[in-house]
């Protein structure tokens, strides 16, 4: 007699409907109140999506993906706000608000306009601060491929800055000018 086997959805119903407010209830006492239902939805979309990694007994294997979730996320929160403060600091004390702020949203309808991959390039060297040799494997080229890409994503990212304002536009900071033109870390 052939054995019987349920359906990879109806056992990952009964996982979910099981374990979805427990696993809530845990990212609720560690995250942000703002964050808590975007996790728990993240740890049952990564289960269905690795569904076939997952073990028999699956309600650890989903605290392990929670706790790592919001790890994550508690650090991607902090290198936002690090970023802040450092953007912040580094404002010219001289410029007035305006202008830093017509600056800003220039970046901001720039960036926009970037595409992923120019946008990815250039985040993982000014925002992540990895270096050319680590973001190249974070990309899986080489270290003289990352430094071609990075090149030609800010030349393009200056260039939809000039348009923007039909002049050159000077650094924000001193940090973005050296992530747009200086070398790599």
């Amino acid at each position: 007699m052939p054995v019987v086997r349920a359906r990879p959805d109806v056992v990952f119903s009964e996982v979910f409907r099981a374990a979805y407010p427990d696993i809530l209830a845990f990212i609720r006492r560690r995250a942000d109140p703002a964050r808590v239902e975007d996790l728990a939805a993240e740890v049952f979309t990564i289960a269905w999506d690795r569904w076939e990694d997952v073990p028999r007994e699956a309600r650890p294997w989903l605290f392990g993906v929670a706790r790592n979730l919001v790890a994550n996320d508690h650090r991607s929160r902090e290198r936002r706000r690090r970023l802040e403060l450092r953007l912040g600091s580094e404002r010219d004390p001289g410029q007035d608000d305006t202008s830093f702020n017509d600056v800003a949203l220039d970046l901001r309808v720039a960036w926009a306009r970037l595409n992923d991959a120019d946008r990815e390039v250039i985040a993982l060297v000014a925002w992540d601060g990895l270096t050319g040799r680590e973001a190249a494997a974070v990309l899986g080229c080489t270290r003289a491929a990352f430094s071609v890409r990075l090149t030609r994503a800010r030349r393009r990212l200056k260039h939809l800055l000039d348009d923007a304002v039909d002049e050159p536009v000077p650094a924000v900071t001193p940090h973005l000018s050296a992530a747009l033109e200086g070398d790599l870390p």
